[in-house]
């Protein structure tokens, strides 16, 4: 499947090494305003070439949008086509396309991989899915289809702040290591890379300011929702909520989720055991997750591989790959929440038909 959501849907396209990756946004209000400049910044936080933590492939990731939006000014009102210097614009209500073209491809470096089967990559199973594949950095497989989520969940980022939604993301344990400062993750990353190896990690995230009431149960929890959708980037190995496994361990009484009131009345939970969800509808805490990250499955390093035949080989991998895949996947992780977290809200607030 390549959409995603029911009320907000995203549909994406293209590969790793294809001219470009891009998608169709649907389901955006029309009337709801946008900086172009914000979803440029949450894409700078995910391109690749920035750091070197991460791969040297350089893509400048410009989105183009083609569809759905024209430059507002919030002053007059007045509506005016799309530019490349748009910044603050406007939803029409009708679908959004856009495209980020690959500039740094190098298809070359993946010429041996035509009939090579990579150890913990998508490559076999591909085979044994479609009996095709492109093998030119992974195809669809490929981090860089996440690029295309991006933009879509930095709509959705928008349209929660303004509801005084937030989400935030952070680095909980890298390598083993707990509760890393920046400088533990360089050191940690540059010996993995010193090493020819790779190392993963724990990211946590947290959904501040969502109200009551969102989420369905039985078949259409809210947790349920946030699982598929974090469980489908491919890093990502798994998912716990609040106590998560280390609370599943412990007596009833030792993780009673308690109820009190704030300042105002509003009831609360104070130790948030739950994460924020109770019956797989939100309520009013923040939803807490934790996220299990696999480390890098390409490492500069001989590796036992079976070729398209089954045969047995030994294939050392070249080409440009992040020794960990931590500090990219925090925006992608945002926009696949914020992308879940609206589509509920706007289910959870959907009129339903009247009746004749």
């Amino acid at each position: 499947m390549n959409t995603f959501g029911n009320i907000f849907r995203l549909t994406t396209f293209g590969e790793s090494h294809a001219p470009a990756l891009g998608g169709v946004i649907d389901g955006l209000p029309p009337g709801s305003v946008f900086s172009l400049e914000a979803v440029a910044s949450m894409l700078a936080r995910r391109a690749p070439g920035t750091s070197m933590l991460t791969t040297q492939r350089k893509e400048p990731d410009r989105v183009e949008f083609l569809s759905g939006l024209m430059t507002y000014d919030p002053v007059t009102g007045d509506l005016s086509a799309l530019t490349q210097e748009s910044d603050t614009v406007i939803s029409l209500g009708t679908p959004v396309g856009f495209v980020i073209r690959n500039s740094d491809a190098r298809s070359k470096d993946y010429n041996d991989l035509r009939h090579i089967c990579r150890p913990s990559h998508a490559d076999y199973a591909w085979n044994c899915r479609f009996g095709i594949r492109d093998w030119r950095g992974g195809g669809r497989s490929s981090g860089r289809e996440t690029v295309s989520r991006v933009v879509g969940g930095a709509f959705a980022f928008q349209s929660l702040a303004a509801m005084g939604i937030s989400i935030d993301t952070r680095i909980s344990s890298i390598a083993g290591y707990d509760e890393p400062s920046d400088s533990d993750i360089a050191r940690i990353i540059n010996n993995a890379r010193m090493n020819c190896d790779s190392v993963g990690g724990f990211v946590s995230c947290s959904v501040s300011g969502l109200f009551p009431g969102v989420g369905d149960p039985v078949f259409g929890k809210l947790e349920q929702m946030l699982s598929g959708a974090i469980l489908s980037i491919g890093a990502v190995k798994g998912i716990e909520f609040g106590m998560g496994f280390e609370g599943c361990r412990r007596f009833g009484s030792e993780v009673s989720d308690r109820f009190d009131t704030d300042d105002e009345g509003t009831p609360v939970c104070p130790e948030n055991y739950s994460g924020g969800i109770q019956g797989g509808i939100s309520n009013g805490m923040p939803v807490t997750f934790s996220i299990a990250v696999k480390p890098t499955p390409t490492i500069a390093r001989p590796l036992k591989c079976i070729d398209d035949k089954g045969e047995k080989v030994e294939y050392t991998p070249v080409g440009r790959h992040d020794p960990c895949i931590l500090l990219r996947i925090l925006p992608v992780i945002e926009a696949m929440a914020a992308m879940t977290v609206y589509d509920a809200v706007l289910m959870r607030y959907a009129l339903p038909p009247k009746v004749r």
